[in-house]
């Protein structure tokens, strides 16, 4: 409040000593007996008979329960691990080999290189260039799309932009792209057998390394079929594999990323399909959210992993370890930039340590998508 000329001329000090002069000692006013409780004989006593001005009260004990001590950063609590579609790990695609024990190839195998090229469609470049515009650039659809953010220059401001969502021209894409394979593949007898999965899901448990974790990992596309793949490694390539390391990425463990849980959470059953043989997985990353090539390449890894290990799960038992036999799983990747191949080779479910037999997968890109512009 703003100091007036008039509260500057009161005398605060000479108002309080007023006060204090009438007030500071109080005046007990002489005590006497009413007439009617005299009449009625009522018996008055003193009151310093009974109370005793000297007398003192013990003071009672308090009892303080003590403060709950937080737990330490050192002690190893039980807690259970989930690795889901969205997490992005930190090392990229070495946390996820490490994770899952698993050593990487560049390449394709070999017969599967000589398969390039053999099949194709009249004016095939023609139909993909057409597919790619259709999920890209023709779709009429105008949503008001997230704000775009270049990571070298975050304060840069760009103008926001109208059209087709992210997950829409991806999952749009993948779709034209395999009704293509199924036009240049569909006249061998072998494709009848098979079958798609639509939104397929894998959730399976193991232990690694004295660690519970948890893989729910989804798949836009699953083609199961009556036979299973062959093997992509040769045995004795495979028991090389017994002297190569498994990635190390110490002093971070394979779980740093994952979801933490203190109860462990739950399974669903083993889901049955009619053609019981994982052919290949089609998986397509939706997320507008910025994914580095190498992330996605991890989160196709583990996808592979999950399916190919609840294979051996229902062919074997929830309990194996060893594998009598190899299970083979191929896997197509996409984002909005790039179009990827996997072949992973499921050897061992011994996960306890990074001795022995590991796992194999082959990386391959197939190529790029160039981006389209029509210029008005």
């Amino acid at each position: 409040m703003r100091f007036s000329a008039i509260l500057y001329k009161v005398n605060y000090h000479r108002h309080f000593q007023r006060i204090w002069k009438r007030q500071s000692k109080l005046q007990t006013p002489e005590l006497k007996i009413p007439e009617e409780l005299q009449e009625m004989g009522v018996f008055i006593k003193d009151a310093k008979e009974i109370l005793l001005e000297t007398k003192r009260f013990p003071p009672a004990k308090k009892s303080f329960v003590p403060l709950p001590i937080p737990p330490s950063v050192f002690d190893q609590g039980t807690y259970y691990f989930v690795m889901h579609g969205k997490i992005k790990v930190s090392e990229s695609e070495n946390q996820t080999l490490a994770l899952t024990k698993t050593i990487s190839y560049q390449g394709l195998p070999s017969h599967l290189q000589s398969l390039i090229g053999v099949e194709s469609l009249p004016n095939q470049d023609k139909l993909v260039q057409t597919s790619l515009l259709q999920a890209q650039v023709w779709d009429g659809d105008q949503f008001k799309l997230p704000k775009k953010v270049d990571i070298k220059n975050p304060g840069y401001n760009f103008k926001r932009a109208y059209g087709t969502r992210h997950k829409k021209k991806v999952s749009g894409l993948l779709e034209k792209l395999i009704f293509l394979c199924d036009g240049a593949i569909g006249k061998y007898p072998a494709c009848l057998y098979r079958d798609k999965v639509m939104n397929a899901f894998c959730d399976l448990n193991i232990e690694r390394n004295g660690a519970s974790i948890t893989f729910q990992m989804p798949c836009d596309v699953l083609v199961t079929s009556d036979k299973p793949l062959k093997k992509f490694a040769l045995p004795s390539e495979v028991a090389e594999t017994e002297k190569q390391d498994v990635p190390n990425i110490f002093p971070i463990k394979p779980t740093l990323d994952l979801d933490k849980f203190e109860e462990k959470p739950p399974c669903s059953s083993i889901t049955r399909f009619n053609n019981r043989h994982i052919h290949t997985l089609f998986m397509a990353q939706k997320s507008f959210g910025f994914w580095f090539p190498k992330q996605t390449l991890a989160r196709a890894i583990a996808a592979c992993f999950s399916f190919a290990a609840k294979e051996a799960q229902m062919k074997y038992g929830v309990d194996i370890k060893v594998l009598p036999e190899p299970i083979s799983v191929q896997c197509v990747y996409m984002d909005i930039k790039s179009f990827n191949f996997l072949a992973y080779q499921l050897n061992t479910l011994e996960l306890d340590h990074n001795d022995g037999i590991k796992n194999q997968v082959k990386e391959y890109t197939i190529f790029k998508i160039i981006a389209l512009q029509i210029h008005s």
